[in-house]
């Protein structure tokens, strides 16, 4: 008998399946299957001849083999480099988690230092170009627009920080002004289907149709020098 039979022959003698030879050899199930088909292999390839080795080994048979050559192949053999590729494969997600953890702490670190004075918050604010309205400082909370919404149609004539402007609205049409210093508005037609939002807040002025004098800042929505919020004459 050749050595691919006699593998094969011990190997179905004690019943076990390539599966098994493989967990309990170390050898991969696809080079079991080529020793017990490929005599060439089996007794003439190097790498062929050392896994036949630990094959018959396994089984008590023994495999006479020039020992130093032996041992070159061990050094060279796939199953030598297979576990450091292993080793090696293992170690790899590990390498890159550290990786990136590291990148992302050096670039927080370095976003931080070129900005110092970036803050985080959950209020929405217009971005003004090297000014902040009414001189408010970064930590300070200022409100910077007014919402109108529309119960029928609205007729305005306005002017935001001196720009005058004219603004139709439709039932039901709703329209957001910014501003830097105040709004002012010269006249609103049909002014009790009109609501204004001021900060979260309602404002309608109702029982005139027609009204003058009425002007926004950041301190509130002013008629007839009383803030409508509060009841507070603007001095």
């Amino acid at each position: 008998m050749n050595i691919s039979e006699i593998i094969k022959s011990e190997r179905e003698k004690k019943s076990i399946s390539l599966t098994e030879l493989s967990e309990k050899t170390e050898i991969p199930e696809y080079i079991l299957n080529r020793l017990e088909n490929d005599e060439a292999y089996a007794s003439q390839d190097p790498y062929g001849r050392l896994y036949a080795k630990r094959v018959l080994n396994f089984f008590g048979i023994d495999f006479k083999e020039n020992k130093e050559k032996l041992e070159e192949i061990v050094s060279d053999s796939p199953s030598f480099q297979t576990k450091i590729l292993n080793v090696v494969v293992n170690l790899v997600p590990h390498t890159l988690a550290v990786f990136v953890m590291m990148f992302f702490l050096y670039a927080n670190a370095t976003f931080s230092i070129k900005n110092p004075d970036v803050k985080v918050n959950h209020v929405v604010e217009k971005i003004y170009d090297n000014q902040k309205p009414n001189g408010q400082t970064d930590t300070q909370k200022t409100v910077d627009h007014i919402v109108l919404e529309s119960e029928g149609d609205v007729w305005i004539t306005l002017s935001v920080d001196g720009e005058k402007k004219i603004i139709n609205l439709k039932e039901g049409e709703t329209k957001t002004i910014y501003f830097n210093e105040k709004i002012s508005f010269e006249t609103i037609g049909n002014a009790d289907k009109l609501k204004i939002i001021f900060d979260g807040q309602e404002v309608k002025i109702s029982g005139r149709e027609i009204i003058h004098n009425v002007f926004v800042d950041s301190e509130g929505v002013f008629y007839n020098g009383y803030n409508v919020l509060r009841g507070v004459p603007k001095i």
